[in-house]
């Protein structure tokens, strides 16, 4: 058993006090599908509404026929030609708020890791106070749209409240329902025949979304049922046929490297039967849901087939404040050392290739009529869009 060192004159004044929050991760997995090149990242400050219009293209044919007819002559099976079809969509941004308060007489006591010697003015424990509450309140609206986009992405849907039932509350991308499929014979059943339910489905994006699939976000169980799948292990031990490699010794692709930088583990790669390669990523992330329970991002009984061609946009919308004047400027300033219009970001690894923007929050702070209290708020307006909603297919409850 060890035995607790004695406080001594470093571990008192210069071991820096630990905040668990520091490590705690921000994932930024599902969010990595929204937003990348192809796709479109929209700021909208000063619009309550979201003009959304989801696109839905054909792969008909020119028409051929004999020198001195009309083509129209071929009647119904030859359309005039029309360039643009789609569905759109006018919706109000949701809205996100997170408020920390701090007192009057909290900035009194010592805060942690502070040196009890040092007796710290307070205006200097306000800002470390409110500092602390500010990226606290980004890694939580952070984790929202992780949510929000992990949702959105697997069902073709997202709330504007977390968890609602009723429809009108859901912005819904109208994805084909033949794109969400429950597998009849499930995965974990060792003899079910999973690249041929892949395969089935890559027909259906290829079909219905007009692009390749070549990529598999899976859930923890449903990657176990495929890696003890006895199909996929007859064929991953034929080497003379190269279908199946499950494993990280090939580099992945550089079309890939936003997801693996985001927080997607890649698992390796399948050539199923007709000739999809597709490859595999998983992810062991989750949150605190409103239960005290942690939920997985990526459920562990699902598996969500796309392609890195699909295109996923992303919104943010308006705050509901009042036009910033520069009394509140020279305050906030005051109370924070820095501007409003630049907040501070985390200092964690959460935003490769862009994909955390200081532009998504909006922050500020107001004071209590009696000036005994202090308020830090946080707020942002976001939309995950999947665009090409028929691009996305979903496998759900594949586990017995």
């Amino acid at each position: 058993m060890l035995t607790p060192n004695t406080v001594d004159l470093f571990s008192r004044f210069m071991a820096s006090e630990f905040d668990e929050k520091d490590i705690v991760a921000v994932p930024t997995a599902f969010q990595s599908i929204f937003g990348k090149p192809g796709s479109q990242t929209i700021f909208s400050p000063n619009a309550l509404l979201a003009e959304i219009d989801i696109i839905r293209a054909n792969e008909r044919i020119a028409a051929l026929g004999p020198r001195g007819t009309v083509s129209r002559s071929l009647g119904s099976l030859q359309k005039n030609l029309n360039v643009e079809k789609s569905t759109s969509f006018s919706r109000v941004f949701p809205l996100s708020e997170e408020e920390g308060d701090i007192t009057g007489d909290q900035i009194l006591y010592r805060l942690a890791g502070e040196n009890p010697y040092e007796q710290k003015d307070r205006l200097t424990r306000m800002r470390k106070l409110a500092l602390k509450i500010h990226l606290e309140s980004i890694r939580r609206t952070t984790r929202m749209f992780e949510v929000l986009a992990s949702q959105s992405a697997r069902t073709g849907k997202m709330d504007t409240i977390i968890g609602t039932a009723n429809t009108d509350l859901q912005f819904d991308f109208k994805r084909d329902a033949t794109l969400t499929v429950t597998p009849s014979t499930k995965w974990d059943v060792a003899s079910t025949d999973i690249l041929g339910d892949i395969d089935a489905m890559c027909d259906k994006i290829r079909s219905l979304g007009k692009v390749k699939p070549n990529v598999m976000f899976v859930g923890g169980g449903a990657m176990d049922a495929i890696i003890n799948n006895t199909g996929i292990q007859t064929l991953a031990d034929n080497r003379r046929f190269e279908l199946v490699q499950i494993s990280n010794k090939d580099s992945v692709p550089p079309e890939f490297s936003r997801y693996t930088s985001a927080g997607w583990n890649a698992r390796g790669r399948l050539k199923t039967p007709k000739g999809y390669e597709i490859w595999l990523f998983t992810n062991v992330d989750g949150y605190t849901n409103s239960a005290g329970t942690f939920t997985p991002y990526m459920p562990v009984n699902e598996a969500l087939i796309t392609s890195t061609m699909a295109r996923a946009d992303r919104y943010f919308g308006p705050s509901e404040q009042l036009p910033m004047l520069a009394q509140r400027r020279q305050l906030y300033s005051e109370i924070f050392g820095f501007s409003p219009e630049a907040p501070l970001m985390p200092a964690m690894e959460m935003s490769p290739g862009g994909i955390i923007d200081p532009g998504m929050f909006y922050c500020d702070v107001y004071v209590a009529q009696d000036w005994k209290k202090l308020t830090v708020r946080t707020q942002s307006a976001p939309i995950f869009a999947t665009t090409m909603t028929d691009a996305f297919g979903l496998y759900t409850g594949v586990l017995t």
